[in-house]
């Protein structure tokens, strides 16, 4: 009664939302500059997406809530752009992540504890054509943008990749990092990104543990080879400490993944890989805070799909792709996981999107089995 009710309100508000628009953001005040009009300087879109799903791994007694059906990641976005003078820009961001299941209270649809709400991302900064963009707050990190993008493209993915390992992609620098200071700007066809980050408070992972961040910083350089070809490398270091404050153990690390991806999208293909080597950065999975970080190990991630465009019956395209990624601790831990799996892509008209995986996992981790996953996305 509870996967209907959830699979009928998800349709619901997926149907709800479709006038609104169609894979595409609402520009809610076009920005048209006028003399004497400060309101007439500022652009202003939202957008979003709604991302019900259901998964189950074969073999291993899953009774986890995601077989119920629930939230894989729907959020909301906000974009502010005033016009200042020349060609420079003020902008505001902010995307907020939102877990419905956990919002109504529909119980096992939802891990215990999750927040109803989530800050994906919060920054203001400013943009310019010649001078670049400069923005501080909460963002992708350096490292996404130029490696882990070009293959977070498939739904059941990140599983080897520096920004779904770490103790928390918010807070070691990997993913969407808080306190954070990026410039990024463009020399003819390449992309140069720089990035500051700032002390943060103390995160909690568990277990009476306490981890810092100190400070760090990124480089990466994205190089468009062609227009549908382009390479990206990246660094990114995080000084932290752990603290264990019942017996006073204390341990600073310095944390350093380096990462290198490809994208090449020639005519209707889609093709990705990237790799990372990561040092003192994913969990030994242990309390002992002198052994808490791995001193090495790698990943790899990497897809390849072909879309046949349909135009008919509703329906824009169909993606089938092959998908894997394989990730293995060289020390502090014996762990190590491959996966490899087909999946299919449905876009539809009006934003709608529906998405089937099936993922074979040959893993030291024995709970881990083989996954069916089945997303519907709206998008607009």
């Amino acid at each position: 009664m509870k996967m209907r009710a959830f699979t009928l309100t998800a349709i619901a508000a997926l149907v709800a939302a479709a006038p609104l628009a169609s894979q595409a953001e609402v520009t809610l005040l076009k920005a048209d500059p006028q003399a004497n009009d400060p309101l007439s300087r500022l652009d202003f879109k939202v957008g979003g997406s709604i991302r019900p799903q259901f998964m189950h791994q074969n073999g291993v007694n899953d009774k986890s809530y995601k077989r119920n059906g629930y939230d894989g990641g729907s959020r909301f976005r906000f974009t502010a752009n005033y016009y200042l003078f020349d060609d420079v820009s003020w902008v505001g961001y902010y995307e907020l992540g939102v877990n419905f299941p956990a919002w109504w209270g529909w119980d096992n649809h939802y891990a215990d504890g999750a927040n109803n709400t989530t800050r994906r991302q919060l920054y203001t900064g400013f943009k310019s054509a010649t001078l670049g963009e400069l923005y501080f707050g909460q963002q992708n990190s350096v490292y996404y943008d130029v490696v882990g993008a070009k293959t977070d493209i498939w739904d059941y993915d990140m599983l080897a990749q520096a920004p779904g390992n770490g103790i928390n992609g918010d807070y070691d620098g990997s993913y969407r990092s808080r306190k954070q200071l990026k410039y990024k700007n463009t020399f003819g066809d390449v992309d140069v990104y720089a990035s500051y980050l700032f002390e943060d408070n103390d995160y909690l992972p568990g277990k009476g543990m306490r981890y810092k961040r100190k400070g760090g910083g990124s480089l990466g350089v994205n190089y468009h080879i062609t227009k549908d070809l382009a390479w990206g490398t990246a660094w990114n270091y995080t000084r932290a400490d752990i603290h264990q404050p019942s017996t006073g153990d204390s341990k600073t690390y310095d944390q350093n993944i380096y990462g290198t991806a490809l994208s090449w999208t020639p005519g209707h293909w889609t093709l990705s890989a990237g790799g990372g080597y990561y040092q003192n950065f994913l969990s030994t999975k242990t309390s002992q805070v002198h052994n808490y970080f791995a001193d090495d190990a790698w990943g790899l991630e990497y897809f390849a799909g072909y879309k046949f465009p349909i135009g008919q019956y509703a329906v824009k395209s169909i993606q089938p792709y092959f998908m894997g990624d394989r990730l293995e601790y060289l020390n502090g831990r014996n762990y190590k996981r491959i996966d490899n799996g087909l999946g299919v892509s449905f876009q539809l008209d009006y934003g709608f999107r529906v998405d089937y995986e099936y993922v074979i996992t040959s893993s030291t981790d024995k709970s881990l089995g083989n996954v069916n996953l089945v997303r519907l996305r709206y998008d607009f």
